[in-house]
């Protein structure tokens, strides 16, 4: 019996945790279409500022010469905690990729949001010049700025030649790619061809420097903004299949334990009922 109670407290624990990965899967889907909807809204903000940029280029000062990059700033968007499959290890082949192409020439400023990719950094040896402890579902866009004006100190100071963002793009509820983008100084070779030419000049009290200042700050934050939306529902979307599969994992282990449990009762409901036989026979025997 010992052995059919231990089945029966096992089927007991894999219930609970089948609730609460199923409420956990649940929860996480119903995120997504609200998060991809922020994404999609910051997308649409940030182009609108890239065109401004885009009319500008011709006399901005903060672009530098992208043949003399010496240092860049690379921003890494990892998940806080884990329990969402793949998510952390595809960024981490990216930053892995970016370290490649850039060569060993380049020195790189780590700035990371999430444990996962401070300690893989760690694990490389790579110097994390800012580790920001955050998660990306709590990042607003107040703190967005914050992290926006920080980078533009560094362009103004000249003590970043680029910048480059490691994040994951939301695509759906079961796809997204992880993937690095440099956001400046290059600006969207598409943007930049639908720029329109106009005749007439744009009249303002500040100085050029000033303007350009604000409409790159602008699109900087509208663009990171976006990235973090877009990061924070690919972890939940990956979340969202990670537990999909626990549960689907858990629900063959309910099923074979149900199968045990009722074998092994059988096997002793069949055991009792011959020592009955037997005992019959025997008795007989006597007589």
């Amino acid at each position: 019996m010992s052995g059919a109670s231990e089945l029966k407290k096992k089927l007991k624990v894999l219930n609970s945790t089948y609730k609460i990965v199923r409420v956990t899967e649940l929860a996480t889907l119903g995120k997504l279409s609200y998060l991809r909807e922020k994404a999609e809204a910051a997308v649409s903000y940030y182009e609108t500022i890239l065109k401004s940029l885009n009319w500008m280029k011709k006399t901005m000062y903060l672009m530098p010469d992208e043949a003399k990059v010496k240092r860049v700033t690379a921003i890494v968007i990892t998940s806080e905690r884990g329990l969402c499959g793949a998510y952390n290890n595809e960024v981490f082949s990216q930053i892995d990729q970016l370290i490649q192409d850039l060569g060993n020439e380049v020195i790189i400023d780590w700035v990371v949001i999430g444990e996962q990719g401070n300690r893989y950094l760690q694990s490389l040896d790579q110097e994390v010049k800012a580790n920001l402890q955050l998660k990306l579902e709590e990042i607003t866009v107040e703190t967005t700025i914050a992290i926006t004006e920080d980078l533009i100190k560094q362009i103004v100071n000249q003590e970043t030649d680029a910048v480059y963002v490691i994040f994951t793009k939301y695509l759906n509820a079961v796809n997204s790619e992880a993937m690095y983008e440099k956001i400046y100084p290059s600006l969207s070779a598409e943007q930049e061809n639908d720029a329109k030419e106009f005749d007439y000049i744009l009249d303002y009290e500040e100085e050029d420097e000033e303007i350009e200042k604000l409409l790159l700050e602008n699109y900087l934050c509208g663009l990171l903004y976006s990235m973090f939306c877009y990061s924070v529902a690919s972890e939940y979307c990956m979340r969202r299949i990670a537990m999909k599969q626990a549960k689907d994992n858990i629900s063959d282990q309910i099923s074979d334990v149900i199968f045990k449990t009722k074998k092994k009762e059988l096997n002793q409901k069949t055991s009792e009922l011959l020592d009955i036989i037997s005992g019959a026979q025997s008795i007989r025997k006597d007589e």
